[in-house]
């Protein structure tokens, strides 16, 4: 608060804050899409997985993927199908939360987003590690540690200025 009792302006969104912000929604928005689509798989009667997953996605069911798609959800109990649906839904709310913190301004939003981005890096180095040849992986990786080094080189920003 200023001097006058007012609630002092929130400070401004860097170009870079911006495209984090817009990174964790899509993030948000591509972990929300598959734990929609896994949770509806989950309903779906086992005996037409790869038929009822491309009508679903409204894609060709004599496609490899997905074969390969409806082939892994029939190896798995309906129990785990809902886990992973449940799972990808819930980290696709973090995601979302985080990006709204930080759009907000929340002065510890950017530590939550260190401490979240941290925790992807090891996971993401093993996926690497599984899948070497993957440019994807490797883009993926660069940019989380990109973010995790801008945050934590501004994590300060959204402090309100101490008086006195």
């Amino acid at each position: 608060m200023d001097s006058f009792g007012q609630k002092a302006p929130r400070p401004a969104l860097s170009a870079g804050f911006v495209a984090v912000i817009v990174f964790k929604y899509l993030k948000a928005a591509a972990f929300l899409l598959v734990g929609v689509v896994v949770l509806r798989i989950a309903h779906l009667p086992r005996h037409g997985a790869p038929m009822e997953i491309a009508e679903f996605l409204d894609i060709s069911a004599a496609r490899d993927s997905v074969q390969r798609l409806g082939g892994f959800f029939t190896a798995i109990s309906k129990g785990q199908v809902q886990a992973l649906g449940f799972a990808a839904t819930s980290i696709g709310v973090v995601f979302l939360a985080e990006g709204t913190f930080l759009a907000a301004r929340i002065w510890w939003a950017t530590y939550f987003t260190i401490f979240l981005t941290a925790l992807g890096i090891p996971v993401e180095i093993r996926e690497i590690l599984k899948s070497p040849g993957s440019l994807r992986l490797y883009l993926l990786l660069t940019i989380n540690l990109a973010i995790l080094f801008y945050v934590w080189k501004r994590r300060n920003e959204f402090r309100s200025p101490q008086a006195g």
